[in-house]
């Protein structure tokens, strides 16, 4: 009996509690947000003794424990992604520009919270235009220079 005496008190302190706070604290934002608050916390008191009716073992910390290894799965799917766009945007420029055949490789760390770039080479062994190589390493340098990503990284070009 001093079980559900107990439980009951804990119901009704909680929900003087709260009305206590809701008829000091003024209408607004604020006082939402306590309301919420405080239906959260009367839920956790009711359903508090189900555990012990249903004689099983609930343990809070695994439900609320926090998973970083998600978080930076997620930043380097982003990070690839972002990557990837960045290098198809810059092969269609260069084969709209008429250079066909051209690689380009993109050193970069995305592992890291955000996408660190280091470098960029482009492999020109096997152009297949006969274009000067000169022109094609200034055309393309111009490209890759025109995304904001490699404003201040070096480009190595390969012939």
């Amino acid at each position: 009996m001093s079980a559900i005496s107990s439980w009951l008190l804990s119901v009704a302190g909680i929900i003087i509690l709260g009305v206590l706070c809701e008829m000091i604290l003024p209408d607004g934002q604020m006082n939402k947000y306590v309301k919420v608050i405080f239906s959260f916390a009367v839920l956790l008191v009711l359903i508090m003794p189900l555990p012990n009716i249903f004689k099983t073992e609930i343990d809070i910390n695994s439900i609320l424990e926090f998973n970083p290894s998600l978080q930076e799965n997620y930043l380097e799917q982003v990070n690839l992604d972002k990557l990837n766009i960045i290098n198809d945007s810059i092969n269609k420029q260069i084969l709209e520009q008429g250079f066909d055949g051209v690689e380009v490789y993109i050193n970069s760390n995305i592992f890291s919270g955000t996408l660190e770039i280091y470098g960029v080479t482009v492999n020109l062994k096997n152009l297949k235009n006969s274009v000067d190589k000169s022109t094609a390493k200034t055309e393309i340098l111009k490209i890759i220079k025109s995304f904001n990503e490699f404003s201040s990284v070096e480009v190595n070009f390969e012939e």
